[in-house]
């Protein structure tokens, strides 16, 4: 071969390899510059919040360098924030892949697992983290929370105890671990949780006071009443305290002593009144009504008026008690204390205007209920006592009116009966006799037996001498209904006497006076007119007289007595 043309030859090699080389170590370090600048200004813009630029930074810094986990981890998260989870998982996966060794790597892809409640394999993750880092509180704290939702509860004792060794016993991992055994049905260990924590912290008494509920619920009632006392010791002004011991005393029968508990649970300043008002309500539900149930709400009363003199209910309390007692001028002080500080109180209203009919205290009772309308426009009882004070006051028309606006409101069909009853009474003092029998029927259609208003109706159909038979019908239910009812004997006899039938109605009139020894004088009027009827003209003037000597009578009775003479 030429010499010169093998020269030639050998350096066009040395210059093709030498190419070569350079397009295979100074373009990769070249890629690796690139892929340093795009990163770079990925961080930067990840920082200032341009998240759509820092994402095109690190696709170009992977496009420059292809297995940069560090672009994959930066993408994993920019992609999660802009809701590509399937990309962002996989540049996650991608990351661990090339270094499984990164424990921020493993961090991010749990939390992807975490997100998708892939519970199983975020668990097994943190395994291995806590491999290397066994006291790691951050692992362990979120470790446990995956463990509680694979209801992995052995699992998680263990590791709530190692976190606890940590950390020392506390709130939180006590709580969480009874939650535990309760789930599993252990109370032993729900105890030996509670002794733990109340050991470790022994002047918190709430801690006691759980204690105590769980030995009570466990049947260690002497138990738990040892924690009771304790807690009285530590802090007698434990809002619940009086309470608990209340209770204790109670199922042990010591009605004395829990009393007393339940009147320091008023006194109390820590205690809130709500609180005491359904206390209140414990210890007087289903009691007897007897002298010691009196005497105790007296002291209920007294005390809540001492702690809490700005509230409704002591007031309310001692006005029931005098009430009780039938001292009705008292009832109504208290009662009217009670409305002064708590104009809603529908119960407080109701008293007073009982005790207002109770006084036949007519002017307070249309006052009471005027008011009381106001608080409660919607309330049918305070319109009919309203109607009541209204007749009283012989104000008829108006009483109608409210007696029909109250009806209206009536969804209950004895009150919608009380006011068509006190309806047609006052249309019987108007003289309207057409209403008011269209309101007894009213009455008599939805209770054919109401004894009130039969009576009233046969009554007055026999003073009108009209529907004679029918009238007897409705005094024969009353009689039965009520056999030894004066006022419903003299009816059904005056019936019969208007009927013809006068030696029937002697027979029941009598039956009104061995029934009454205080007949009053329309008995004897009526009872003389029967004689008269009958012949017995001296018996009858004799009745006569001692029915205007009773009062009573009707306006024909002198007229009667004079002349010997019945006048109707």
């Amino acid at each position: 071969m030429n010499r010169n043309k093998l020269f030639f030859l050998t350096l066009s090699l040395f210059l093709t390899s030498s190419i070569a080389f350079c397009q295979d170590t100074i373009q990769p370090k070249m890629s690796l510059a690139q892929n340093a600048e795009y990163f770079s200004k990925g961080i930067e813009n990840k920082y200032n919040e341009n998240y759509d630029v820092a994402i095109e930074c690190f696709e170009n810094a992977l496009k420059a360098f292809p297995e940069d986990h560090a672009s994959m981890y930066e993408l994993s998260a920019l992609y999660a924030k802009k809701g590509l989870q399937e990309k962002g998982f996989e540049m996650i996966e991608n990351a661990v892949a090339l270094d499984s060794t990164n424990k921020w790597y493993q961090i991010r892809l749990a939390d992807f697992y975490k997100q998708s409640y892939d519970y199983e394999s975020f668990v097994n993750i943190y395994s291995k983290l806590l491999e290397n880092e066994p006291n790691n509180l951050e692992y362990l704290e979120v470790y446990i929370d995956a463990l509680l939702h694979l209801e992995r509860h052995e699992e998680l004792i263990e590791k709530l105890n190692v976190f606890e060794d940590n950390v020392g016993v506390n709130e939180y991992l006590s709580m969480m671990k009874i939650e535990i055994y309760n789930m599993l049905g252990d109370g032993d260990n729900v105890i030996k949780e509670l002794e733990k924590l109340s050991n470790a912290f022994p002047y918190e008494t709430r801690y006691l006071s759980m204690l105590a509920e769980v030995y009570n619920q466990s049947g260690r009632e002497k138990d738990a009443y040892e924690k009771y006392l304790e807690i009285k010791e530590l802090n007698p002004e434990d809002p619940y305290i009086n309470t608990s011991l209340l209770e204790y005393y109670q199922k042990q029968g010591e009605l004395d002593k829990a009393f007393e508990e339940f009147v320091l649970s008023i006194k109390n300043k820590n205690l809130d009144y709500n609180t005491k008002l359904q206390i209140y309500e414990y210890w007087f539900n289903d009691r007897e009504d007897n002298e010691n149930t009196i005497r105790e709400a007296e002291v209920a009363g007294k005390t809540f008026i001492e702690v809490h003199p700005d509230k409704e209910l002591g007031y309310y309390v001692i006005g029931t008690v005098h009430y009780n007692n039938e001292d009705y001028a008292e009832a109504k002080r208290y009662y009217s204390e009670a409305v002064a500080r708590d104009s809603s109180s529908f119960m407080s209203w109701y008293q007073l205007i009982i005790t207002d009919l109770e006084l036949n205290a007519v002017e307070d009772l249309y006052e009471h209920t005027v008011k009381a309308q106001r608080f409660y426009p919607e309330q049918p009882l305070f319109y009919l006592f309203n109607g009541l004070a209204l007749i009283d006051m012989k104000r008829y028309e108006e009483a109608i009116k409210v007696l029909e606006k109250g009806r209206f409101m009536s969804a209950d069909k004895k009150l919608t009966a009380d006011f068509d009853t006190y309806i047609a009474d006052v249309y019987h003092e108007l003289g309207n006799k057409e209403m008011m029998y269209k309101y007894y029927d009213r009455v008599l259609k939805n209770n054919p037996e109401n004894v009130y208003v039969l009576n009233n109706y046969a009554y007055f159909l026999s003073v009108d001498g009209a529907r004679l038979e029918d009238a007897l019908k409705m005094s024969a239910i009353t009689i039965e209904k009520e056999p030894k009812n004066v006022t419903f004997l003299d009816t059904y006899a005056w019936v019969l006497y208007k009927l013809g039938r006068y030696k029937e109605a002697k027979k029941w009139m009598e039956k009104v006076f061995s029934y009454d020894k205080n007949a009053g004088g329309v008995n004897y009027e009526h009872y003389g007119d029967i004689l008269y009827k009958l012949g017995e003209k001296d018996k009858a003037v004799q009745n006569w007289k001692k029915a205007k000597k009773l009062g009573d009578a009707s306006e024909f009775i002198e007229q009667k007595i004079k002349d010997e003479e019945i006048y109707e």
